[in-house]
């Protein structure tokens, strides 16, 4: 892969990244194609052998496009004036049980921010991507949920709630950047961590689809979501509507 086009020959243009995105991500689907082995890598107790594939596919790939890359598996490497945030695969233990909800999440972030995301579900190949600006495309329709009352809200979360929250009904899918493109398709009606747990690169993907597709999202510590360190951590919480968010934001500070 060659360095990617731009308009004026050093900034890469949101498209020309989101068709990088694409080819890596389809070079990425092919190498799990060869996969036989889902377990773990026995490197560390919660990594698996589909994470290391897919962190060489996309790092690689990525650092030939003249990028530096934040990645839940490598770290924070190479060099240039945009950082992708890579989750590799997001769900992975999914992934590992044959549960086809399990993604790769790609958020290029520049000076001003998230600037172009992919976020792709590995097994379906639905796809979400958002341009800063520019609105989101995906393979389902994009439209948030009107729920204003966590009362008859359809509730997705990760971690495990140490009380019942009052949502009419719940669901713990196990792949964060998944689940909360399903706010932004109106398909969950809001989305919270439960664990102040995830890293950035769980979340950032999903959170440029959010914001382009009008849903809100915030830290439910109010820190700023936006960060490139491999150690912070953070606690997203996502509605549909502004009121069912501030409910969702009252219940987990009550927590």
């Amino acid at each position: 892969m060659s360095q990617i086009p731009s308009v004026d020959g050093s900034v890469p243009t949101p498209s020309a990244i989101l068709g990088v995105f694409d080819g890596l991500t389809a070079d990425l689907v092919d190498a799990l194609a060869d996969l036989d082995d889902w377990g773990h890598s026995g490197r560390r107790s919660d990594q698996y052998r589909h994470d290391v594939v897919a962190d060489d596919v996309l790092i690689e790939g990525l650092h030939r496009a003249g990028f530096a890359v934040l990645s839940e598996e490598s770290g924070l490497t190479g060099d240039g004036p945009i950082t992708v945030v890579v989750d590799p695969v997001d769900g992975s233990t999914n992934a590992s049980r044959g549960l086809p909800w399990y993604a790769t999440s790609l958020c290029a972030v520049d000076a001003g921010g998230p600037l172009a995301a992919s976020v792709v579900n590995l097994a379906s190949g639905v796809r979400f991507q958002a341009v800063r600006g520019g609105g989101v495309e995906a393979d389902q329709p994009v439209a948030p949920s009107a729920c204003e009352r966590l009362s008859e809200a359809i509730i997705g979360m990760s971690g495990w709630a140490p009380t019942h929250g009052g949502w009419a009904q719940y669901r713990a899918c196990g792949a964060a950047a998944l689940d909360l493109c399903n706010v932004a398709a109106g398909v969950l009606d809001g989305w919270l961590d439960v664990d102040d747990a995830l890293g950035v690169w769980d979340y950032l993907g999903a959170y440029l689809v959010c914001q382009e597709a009008g849903v809100p999202m915030v830290d439910a510590l109010g820190r700023d979501l936006v960060v490139l360190d491999h150690a912070a951590r953070r606690a997203p919480i996502a509605a549909g509507t502004p009121r069912l968010l501030g409910e969702l934001l009252e219940l987990w500070q009550s927590w």
